[in-house]
């Protein structure tokens, strides 16, 4: 039997690579940064009651495969994007770090394309322009914003279709409005870890 532990997770800065500045400075100019300091404490103790609940599923991490959003590629360079991003403060790449120590291994999980098209996307919204470039880049981006998250979201589970073997155990470490769950093979027993 394939088990999957689906892991809706809540994105730091640190995880927005390049982006991440950018996005702290927008949020901030909108919400204050008495707001901003309040929501980093409360997403610090969020990642660290998961992790807490995630080493206590005692997962047999030598038969586990980690499937992560946003992550384009495994092996060495994946493991250098996990390093590079845990480096930074990700606390989500921070716990895939020890358990690869552990003896997981990560996947590719999601198609490059779609991430540079959504990026590429984000960027337009984010670079310095006017009040009307920015409004016609937020329409824009929220035009197909469905779409990308549709099609990542198949992706992103035929990849666990594909890859996940018997006797293993996945992880997935996804955005909270992903929704790859339906789009599963129906031999694969889904453990929904749902954080409030």
């Amino acid at each position: 039997m394939r088990k999957l532990v689906y892991v809706r997770i809540v994105h730091t800065s640190a995880d927005m690579g390049s982006l991440g500045e950018k996005l702290i400075q927008e949020t901030i100019s909108k919400i204050g940064r008495e707001k901003w300091e309040e929501n980093k404490r409360l997403i610090e103790k969020f990642w660290e009651e998961l992790e807490k609940e995630i080493f206590q599923l005692n997962l047999d991490l030598e038969h586990t495969i980690i499937y992560q959003d946003g992550l384009p590629c495994g092996g060495e360079i994946g493991m250098k994007i996990v390093h590079n991003t845990a480096e930074l403060g990700s606390k989500n790449y921070q716990i895939i770090e020890k358990m690869v120590a552990k003896g997981a291994k990560i996947t590719a999980t999601e198609n490059p394309e779609l991430l540079i098209e959504e990026r590429n996307l984000l960027l337009e919204i984010l670079k310095d322009s006017s009040t009307k470039e920015k409004e016609e880049a937020k329409m824009k981006y929220i035009a197909k914003k469905e779409f990308l998250l549709e099609q990542r979201d198949a992706y992103i589970a035929s990849r666990i279709n594909k890859t996940l073997d018997n006797e293993q155990t996945g992880i997935l470490f996804i955005g909270a409005e992903h929704n790859v769950i339906s789009k599963l093979n129906d031999d694969i027993e889904v453990l929904d870890l749902v954080k409030h």
